[in-house]
């Protein structure tokens, strides 16, 4: 688990997160050409994709340590897709003999048929009664709320979770009011699971605009329509960078009980952009190699 970042820390500012960022990249076409152009001995989210469903997600999982094996990989698992109990032991002995000693729960798309468990809660309890040789649980958390969850429910099912899981990870969120506001309730609330903040790698606006609306981002997208032009640069060649969104957030590394452990790059697998990026964010300190496995 990392430490909790410090603007008092040696490398200022989100320099030492963007060191050693998570990047999360898609089981599709393309996948394990951007999974080799990480650097080396980077942790990989490697997402549960509803188009494939999750046995074939966790092959993509699978594939990406035979050809990344310095690469730390963790599994997305949706609880819904989930069948029983025999299937969840059949995923966990799998990640175990790949020596993926990490996931990720999330309760999956609304209109997959539930299993055995209902939601992530209900998969989390079950690992934990199995004792499945995991190093680290990860959960997802919602500064802008869940299209389908009421908020009540969300807060509970968070602050139950946190019993069981190591981390959480925010959904993509452009407002840093809206992000502050929330963590600063999350913890009076007592969670103590730390934060990854879930941002966008480098992006051409036009698609980033689509995944918005595809994955159900409120608030930001109106937040960016406003205060970056996004909008109306959308037939412009221009990308989007975090760099704006990561200053905004920055005032509170100043506060370690706030919990910030680092940063979560969806990177919609455009890893290459994403990671020259950072580096180039990061270069006066001590600079991300690139690794050579094309």
């Amino acid at each position: 688990m990392s430490a909790i970042l410090s603007a008092a820390n040696p490398l200022s500012g989100w320099a030492q997160a963007l060191a050693e960022p998570r990047f999360e990249i898609m089981p599709v076409r393309g996948g394990l050409e951007a999974a080799r152009a990480l650097p080396d001995n980077a942790t990989v989210s490697s997402t549960c994709s509803p188009a494939i469903g999750l046995d074939k997600s966790l092959d993509f999982a699978v594939d990406v340590t035979r050809a990344r094996p310095d690469l730390r990989v963790v599994a997305h698992l949706a609880a819904r897709r989930v069948r029983d109990r025999a299937h969840l032991e059949a995923i966990l002995r799998r990640l175990d003999k790949a020596g993926i000693r990490d996931a990720f729960v999330v309760a999956g798309d609304q209109t997959d048929s539930a299993g055995a468990y209902p939601g992530g809660l209900a998969l989390i309890e079950a690992i934990d009664a199995l004792d499945a040789n995991l190093a680290s649980i990860g959960v997802p958390c919602y500064p802008e709320g869940h299209p389908f969850i009421d908020g009540a429910e969300l807060s509970e099912a968070l602050e139950a979770k946190s019993y069981y899981a190591d981390y959480m990870v925010s959904q993509l969120c452009f407002d840093a009011a809206t992000m502050e506001g929330w963590l600063r309730s999350t913890r009076r609330r007592g969670v103590p699971l730390p934060l990854y903040l879930g941002i966008p790698g480098v992006i051409a606006r036009r698609k980033l605009l689509g995944i918005g609306l595809r994955i159900g981002i409120g608030e930001s997208l109106h937040f960016l329509r406003n205060n970056t032009g996004l909008v109306s640069g959308l037939l412009a060649p221009a990308r989007y960078t975090p760099g704006p969104l990561l200053s905004a957030l920055e005032p509170l590394l100043s506060e370690p009980e706030l919990g910030i452990a680092g940063v979560h790059i969806n990177t919609f697998n455009q890893v290459r952009d994403t990671v020259q990026w950072c580096q180039s964010l990061h270069r006066e300190h001590a600079p991300l190699s690139f690794a050579s496995h094309v």
